[in-house]
């Protein structure tokens, strides 16, 4: 677990920012801003101007909601901000937020990251190159003619990363991506079983080395030396997770299914303590890692062995600002492999 990633979470831009700087010099390989409350790009334009050493990306911005132009222009621009420490990191998100929040085309999930992936690629090529850029597929038709970036960008590759949970977006990622960013509930088992063997098959068919390619799995942690409270604050997160049909089938996987059937069912009703009262201990004790320190460094490291960077990731759900600050300040000092000041 030498290389590891959190997430930039804070009620101000200010706090973000802190403790992206205090991971950073406590060593971690990257920091990365997520899309639900804030905008992914904004975040991170903040977080590059106020780093030096680590990478910063956006796990995850969601990729139908924005053309490629805008993409690739963005991803740009904060690769240069950053002096080249940008990984676009870019995920389907869920079809009905992509639908009735964004009113933007879902389709066929893997299919449809492949293209964007592949045409936000091509015009960051093309830019570097001076060139035209094009692309057409199913879902993007993209010609681009008589624009030329005046400044080139910092580099003519940019790490592409998809979130991805079941196989064929793994595969996909396998495919064309530079990475794979795991969801915050993918077992171990989940991801021994399901993750590593469909991107490995989605490198071979591509050509492609796994020395090429970062796995960053995560998971949800919360440090807490009142053991109740920081279980009860994962199960929360975890109950928001049991809400949405994609993810059914990591819980089938270990015959939680019915709980988050009934979780689920609680959330249509508005009863959102029902969400949470239908996770059980042991269900929230087989996803995340939950109390001191040593017991939660030692939940994480049964994933390490898949992963390039660990990213553990503070409960986000139904709980206080003041709280997911406080566990990720304690994420830093539990996995900081140093404190000392650049």
């Amino acid at each position: 677990m030498d290389r590891v990633a959190i997430g930039a979470m804070g009620d101000t831009p200010r706090e973000m920012a802190d403790l992206a700087l205090k991971a950073e010099n406590a060593g971690f390989d990257s920091v990365w801003a997520i899309e639900l409350f804030r905008n992914a790009f904004t975040q991170t334009t903040w977080l590059a101007s106020q780093t030096e050493k680590a990478d910063i990306g956006t796990s995850i911005a969601w990729g139908f909601v924005r053309s490629p132009m805008t993409m690739a222009m963005s991803a740009m621009d904060i690769d240069e901000i950053s002096g080249g420490r940008f990984r676009l990191g870019l995920g389907p998100g869920v079809k009905r937020l992509i639908e009735t929040w964004h009113n933007a085309d879902y389709g066929r999930p893997a299919p449809h990251l492949r293209e964007t992936i592949q045409a936000v690629r091509e015009i960051i090529r093309a830019a570097a190159a001076g060139e035209p850029a094009a692309f057409k597929g199913e879902y993007y038709d993209i010609d681009i003619k008589g624009w030329y970036r005046s400044t080139p960008p910092v580099r003519a590759e940019i790490p592409i990363y998809t979130a991805a949970v079941q196989g064929g977006m793994c595969r996909m990622a396998g495919d064309v991506a530079d990475g794979l960013i795991g969801h915050l509930i993918c077992s171990p088992s989940w991801i021994e079983e399901v993750v590593v063997p469909n991107f490995e098959l989605g490198l071979s068919r591509s050509g492609r080395d796994r020395r090429d390619f970062t796995f960053i799995p995560s998971i949800c942690v919360a440090i807490d030396d009142d053991y109740r409270r920081g279980l009860d604050a994962a199960r929360r997160t975890l109950a928001f997770y049991s809400t949405v049909k994609t993810y059914l089938p990591l819980f089938d996987h270990h015959d939680f299914g019915q709980n988050a059937a009934d979780a689920a069912a609680a959330f249509r009703r508005g009863d959102i303590e029902g969400v949470a009262a239908a996770i059980p201990d042991e269900m929230v004790e087989h996803y995340c890692a939950v109390g001191t320190p040593d017991k939660v460094r030692a939940k994480v490291e049964e994933i390490s062995p898949f992963a390039d960077v660990v990213f553990p990731g503070a409960p986000t759900y139904f709980i206080p600002n003041e709280q997911i600050v406080e566990y990720n300040e304690r994420i830093v000092e539990t996995f900081g492999v140093t404190t000392s000041v650049a």
